[in-house]
């Protein structure tokens, strides 16, 4: 960041202690940074009297995105006022942020499971995180010159659509499974240089691309209700079902874990997917089998395990159903 921008950003960062204020960069130090065909990259480590993890920085030409995984050992309050414009994306994996923006009256509670995409505009505010809590996020925030040169604008007029003034306070949404599996991609990555800038770029351009798909069918709208906790149970159970199809997790199991009876799981898994949670996970598995079959020599026993089914009969007959043909057969036609 140049001086001129340092100049015009202000930036104040607190911890609730009744004995002092300090600023983030007391509470953290600098443990690696580096710079590899134009990515900068930095890691900063929290002290361990204010918390245990990190956040690290990758930037380059008009993308910024931040991790942070770290668990809090005091109350944190960081405050500031941004005159840049840019297109933010957050994804907030674990945790509870309060956020309060000026010209909104109404505090903001957001939430482990949820994740939104603003543009904005010469903010004022603060996000309070609480002390105890782990805080696991993934921040992604785009330059103007990044939205125009990939004419997200032009083409999905984002900026309006998505502008926090238009938006209010209604704009979370909960995790789905495809941003969920794509977040995992960008924290498991061990790419460097131009590898890791490409990746960077490509999951970023995907998660956008998610929102805007969302956005079209109207999910994001000024009428949306705040999100409830069952919704996000119902998409925690989504992700566990596709996050490792080799699992079939029974119905009892799916309910003990995320809090919920069987027959409010069953009922309100299907209203919000349209699917039982059987049909749902059978499609998930005969897709993923149909690509194995498709893309792979895999012999049918072990396309058996990875989608879930320890015997290759009762597999068989399961892709027989949908397909109408045996996984062999299906094999076959298409190499013919």
């Amino acid at each position: 960041m140049d001086k001129k921008r340092r100049k015009k950003t202000s930036i104040k960062t607190e911890i609730q202690d009744p004995k002092k204020t300090v600023s983030l960069s007391t509470v953290t130090e600098l443990i690696g940074s580096g710079e590899r065909c134009g990515i900068i990259t930095k890691k900063f480590q929290f002290l361990p009297q204010y918390g245990i993890g990190y956040f690290q920085t990758h930037k380059f030409e008009g993308l910024s995105i931040t991790i942070y995984d770290v668990l809090l050992e005091k109350n944190l309050i960081v405050e500031g006022k941004l005159y840049d414009n840019f297109l933010e994306m957050s994804f907030l994996i674990e945790g509870e942020q309060i956020i309060k923006i000026e010209g909104i009256t109404k505090d903001l509670v957001y939430e482990s499971q949820e994740c939104y995409l603003l543009y904005l505009e010469n903010i004022k505010g603060s996000i309070s995180y609480h002390k105890r809590k782990r805080l696991k996020e993934v921040k992604i925030r785009m330059s103007t010159d990044f939205i125009k040169r990939h004419k997200l604008d032009e083409e999905y007029n984002i900026l309006e659509k998505h502008s926090l003034l238009k938006l209010q306070s209604k704009f979370l949404n909960p995790l789905c499974s495809k941003t969920q599996n794509i977040l995992s991609e960008i924290l498991s990555d061990q790419r460097k240089g131009l590898l890791k800038r490409l990746f960077l770029e490509s999951k970023v351009l995907e998660l956008v691309t998610l929102k805007i798909d969302t956005a079209t069918t109207n999910i994001i709208t000024n009428n949306l209700p705040p999100i409830d906790n069952l919704v996000k149970k119902l998409y925690q159970v989504q992700h566990m079902i596709s996050s490792d199809l080799s699992v079939q997790y029974s119905i009892h199991q799916l309910s003990r874990e995320i809090g919920l009876n069987d027959f409010i799981l069953k009922k309100e898994f299907k209203a919000l997917f349209g699917k039982t949670i059987f049909e749902y996970a059978t499609k998930l598995r005969m897709e993923k089998a149909r690509q194995l079959l498709l893309h792979s020599k895999k012999p049918i026993y072990e396309i058996s395990e990875l989608v879930g089914y320890k015997n290759s009969t009762h597999f068989t007959a399961a892709f027989k159903k949908i397909e109408g043909t045996t996984p062999k057969k299906y094999r076959s036609n298409l190499e013919n």
